[in-house]
């Protein structure tokens, strides 16, 4: 039986949580977005990231053979590939298109879905694991520190250098992150150990970073330091979820349960969000906080129903065919 990870499972969870939440707000592009919305956006930047730090932290505790390299693509193909045809499925039925246009481009590059860009950035991590585990330590953090830098720049300082289609699938703007996550695996037991005495301190620390950068981050202007804050909020509240459960011996059934949901979750949530979105007319340049509340609820509720049922037919085999 694999070990759990309190810290991981809390940062998969609240991660999916948060990006039904983002689903359910208005999209940055939208004309009609609220201030209290363009706040929240940067706030909640977090999710996907903590995705990619749990997947490192995961990954660089087992050896990165062959087979399970295949073992890993092979699970996260096979929902992919599902739920890719649902999605064209439910743009055709509404005689929309895809970001695209092109149902082959569509399924290679992650188009089906608007958040189904996540599934190009960890197919490709998979299959550069097996390279990045064969440096060395020092090797593995010169790589770290050259990743977080780059990242910064494009994130932060140069703004998007291609389209924003591409731009989500910039490996330079989430490499980071995974690579966070393994880096943090070997340096585990002997932070469990800090934090023993020191909890009080960390997570006071961690709860006024996350403060001031959230606060910076809501700033108009100067642009370079509002953007780097939003960034470094990024790593400041997976921080400080990973101090909160870090030791904890018993990880609660239903943290366990959504965190094992939430790659599943993760395809299906926008086609609940979607139909629930469609039911409210949102006023402009104001926060509805009853639609997104419903919107979000459908988004998972209605998940959670789908993932259910298909691992109550599927059985044992749920984990490779559906990823939960």
């Amino acid at each position: 039986m694999e070990k759990r990870f309190a810290e991981i499972d809390a940062l998969k969870s609240i991660g999916i949580l948060t990006v039904v939440l983002i689903h359910s707000v208005r999209a940055p592009f939208d004309p009609g977005i609220s201030t209290f919305e363009i706040w929240l956006g940067h706030l909640t930047r977090f999710a996907v990231p903590a995705f990619l730090i749990s997947s490192g932290f995961l990954y660089a505790g087992v050896p990165a053979t062959a087979t399970r390299t295949f073992r890993r693509l092979r699970r996260i193909g096979i929902p992919y590939f599902a739920a890719s045809l649902l999605g064209q499925a439910f743009w055709a039925a509404r005689g929309e298109q895809t970001e695209t246009g092109h149902w082959p481009s569509d399924l290679l590059f992650g188009s089906s879905m608007g958040p189904y860009y996540y599934v190009f950035v960890i197919f490709g991590l998979v299959l550069v694991t097996p390279l990045f585990a064969r440096l060395g330590r020092r090797a593995q953090v010169g790589v770290l520190c050259v990743l977080v830098a780059l990242q910064w720049w494009v994130d932060a300082a140069s703004g998007m250098l291609t389209s924003f289609f591409w731009h989500l699938r910039n490996p330079l703007l989430w490499w980071a992150y995974f690579a966070t996550g393994w880096m943090l695996r070997p340096a585990y037991d002997p932070l469990r150990r800090f934090l023993r005495s020191r909890r009080t301190f960390a997570l006071a620390v961690c709860v006024a970073a996350v403060a001031l950068l959230s606060a910076l981050s809501g700033l108009a202007e100067p642009r370079l330091l509002v953007r780097t804050a939003a960034w470094l909020n990024i790593y400041a509240i997976c921080t400080l979820i990973f101090v909160t459960a870090c030791g904890s011996e018993r990880v609660p059934s239903a943290l366990r349960a959504l965190s094992d949901a939430s790659y599943p979750i993760y395809l299906l949530h926008m086609f609940f969000v979607l139909a629930a979105s469609g039911l409210f007319t949102l006023p402009a340049r104001s926060f509805a906080p009853l639609p997104t509340l419903l919107a979000w609820a459908a988004g998972i509720l209605g998940s959670i129903s789908i993932i259910a049922a298909l691992k109550a037919v599927l059985g044992d085999r749920s984990k490779d065919w559906i990823g939960a």
